[in-house]
């Protein structure tokens, strides 16, 4: 994300009128998901994608013309037509996208800062690895019809960007709210009354640095897990006490490779709820000097390969030193989901597979178990004119 404000900062330093479109609601099947952006510059080139297709032309269509009135606007699109072949799109769900201008508006002198700040303030507190949430006013009414488009930046310490330019007592409201959709990490939005039946809504869109998978163990498996969180967009770190598995050549994806021992190595990075710890090591050692490091980090993920037996000796040895069995538990071991595979870069597709479903809160169930039944009762029906619940998956 720290590529997307700058990005920002620049057009707006150079003159230029840029329209940021985000995904604010969706209803059903569409393309993609809430907080989803592009940026549209005024020749009508654009950075990133709201779901492509008929729906992102028309957005685009009005993006230039918000960059022309300087006016924010909601675009709403419907992908519910009926399927057949002629059909541009068959996903079967609405979404609404809010068109922001990244302009210095006249409206919001008086309470907003020049845009480019917002956008160069993000990605200084992104470059040190501190998540920000941007608020911004995407329904106004009423006395509050002119804060429509406001912004405020709100990082995860605290520290505020900009106002909205709200009565004193709905400022800290707006900013609590900020920080809880920064600990949640996903997008919210929350109405709130005003004056004279005016309502506002509100939509808090976190910005998070890149996950950190820290990898310790440079052997086998290590290389294509590197390999793989690296095109997940994960900032990989790689630990290994040998020089010549710890390198470079063998890990060009890595952000910081480190030779050194598991447990000094360990304690010396900074571990935050953002980062994913794998233990790939070559002995079990390796993992008790690892975990008596990480076992009360603020870590969202540690796994540990191993045998049933290599396993339980590690958590036999940690308990003996006074390591509660509560706090083992933690420890994913055997790593990853069952998908069958054995061979390195298998393995590594089964690590990976975990960690993205339990940041992404997924189940780890294959979809189409969950759908299949229902389409083909949908067919069936057809077939026999019977009625059947129409139960349109979203």
């Amino acid at each position: 994300m720290r590529a997307f404000f700058q990005e920002l900062a620049e057009s707006l330093e150079k003159g230029e009128t840029v329209a940021l479109a985000t995904i604010v609601k969706r209803r059903g099947s569409v393309p993609r998901e809430v907080g989803a952006k592009m940026i549209v510059h005024p020749g009508g080139a654009i950075t990133g994608t709201v779901g492509g297709g008929c729906g992102e032309a028309e957005i685009w269509r009005s993006a230039l013309a918000a960059i022309e009135s300087g006016r924010p606007q909601s675009v709403y699109v419907d992908l519910t037509e009926e399927i057949a072949l002629s059909s541009q799109g068959v996903c079967g769900g609405t979404y609404e996208v809010f068109v922001q201008p990244w302009s210095d508006n006249p409206r919001l002198a008086a309470i907003a800062l020049p845009m480019d700040q917002y956008a160069r303030a993000a990605e200084a507190a992104l470059a040190k690895n501190q998540a920000v949430a941007l608020a911004t006013v995407i329904h106004a009414t009423g006395p509050w019809r002119e804060r429509l488009g406001a912004q405020m930046l709100v990082r995860e310490d605290g520290t505020v960007t900009g106002a909205l330019g709200f009565e004193n007592a709905l400022e800290p409201a707006i900013k609590d709210a900020a920080l809880a959709a920064l600990g949640q990490g996903v997008p919210a939005m929350t109405e709130y009354a005003g004056p004279e039946g005016s309502v506002v809504e509100v939509f808090f869109d976190p910005f998070l640095p890149r996950p950190g998978l820290i990898i310790v163990g440079g052997g086998h498996i290590a290389v294509p897990l590197a390999q793989l969180a690296a095109s997940l967009d994960f900032e990989v770190t790689v630990i290994d006490d040998r020089a010549s598995f710890a390198n470079k050549e063998r890990f060009p994806q890595a952000s910081q490779i480190i030779v050194g021992g598991a447990e000094a190595s360990l304690r010396g990075l900074t571990i935050t709820p953002r980062s994913h710890l794998v233990l790939v090591t070559r002995a079990h050692s390796h993992d008790v000097a690892a975990l008596r490091a990480v076992i009360d980090s603020q870590a969202a993920y540690i796994g540990m390969i191993g045998s049933q037996r290599r396993i339980w000796a590690v958590y036999k040895l940690l308990h003996d030193e006074g390591v509660p069995a509560e706090k083992l538990a933690r420890v994913r071991a055997p790593i990853g989901l069952d998908l069958g595979g054995s061979a390195p870069a298998e393995i590594a597709l089964c690590i990976m597979a975990e960690i993205v479903m339990l940041r992404r809160g997924g189940s780890g169930a294959a979809l189409s178990d969950r759908l299949r039944g229902r389409y083909l009762a949908r067919l069936a029906s057809l077939d026999t004119n019977t009625e059947v619940e129409d139960d349109e998956p979203g």
